[in-house]
């Protein structure tokens, strides 16, 4: 157990526990300098150890548990942001559809985000740090790089899958169906896409909506 506590703590944790280290490290001594399995006081000294190391044990399961449920959350923001239906739609439908995907992912963002302060606050109130030291302003840092690489992550899930989407590979692989339903006309000798596959005035050429 406290070979584990020392091996899995990672450097920005370990200074908010060093004080207790140091108690268990102190508790232990005696067992590494001192006492036998066979001498005299061995059983009051193994529970007062195994009292102490066991309190660090949870501090760090602790911090390492809220953490791991901060990142599952954010493991969610990796759903892309898009959807292929099976049949070709209108680019209008297709932005559509995009947007009410949007506004139910911004408000489970904005509950996950509560979350993670809730599981920040639950770590704060069982380490009891000093909110103004460095050593917690840099666990707050560490999670805050957690949680710009949970939204830096959903982005790119979301770009990926839509340069898959339009890939011509990709669609020739998986035989899919085309995105959206084009009419092709010839004007004046000009041939013209309605909708438009460029940008236009309006803003709704499939280059816009994409």
């Amino acid at each position: 157990m406290y070979n584990e506590i020392l091996a899995t703590l990672l450097p920005v944790e370990k200074p908010l526990l060093a004080d207790r280290i140091e108690r268990m490290n102190k508790a232990l001594q005696p067992g590494m300098t001192e006492l036998r399995w066979n001498s005299q006081g061995i059983d009051p000294f193994i529970n007062s150890a195994m009292s102490i190391v066991k309190e660090v044990d949870e501090l760090v399961k602790k911090m390492k548990d809220n953490v791991r449920k901060m990142q599952e959350d954010m493991r969610k923001w990796e759903k892309p942001l898009f959807e292929r239906k099976p049949k070709p739609q209108a680019p209008e439908d297709l932005e559509q559809n995009h947007q009410s995907l949007v506004m139910p992912r911004l408000e489970d963002i904005r509950n996950q985000g509560k979350e993670i302060q809730k599981l920040m606050k639950d770590t704060a109130d069982n380490i009891k740090p000093d909110k103004k030291a460095q050593t917690w302003l840099s666990y707050v840092d560490y999670v805050n790089g957690l949680v710009i690489e949970g939204i830096t992550n959903g982005i790119y899930s979301s770009l990926t899958f839509l340069a898959d989407q339009i890939h011509i590979t990709y669609n020739k692989q998986n035989s899919c169906t085309p995105m959206f339903d084009v009419k092709v006309d010839l004007r004046d000798r000009a041939v013209v896409f309605d909708p438009s596959i460029q940008s236009n005035s309006r803003g709704n050429g499939i280059r816009d909506i994409l």
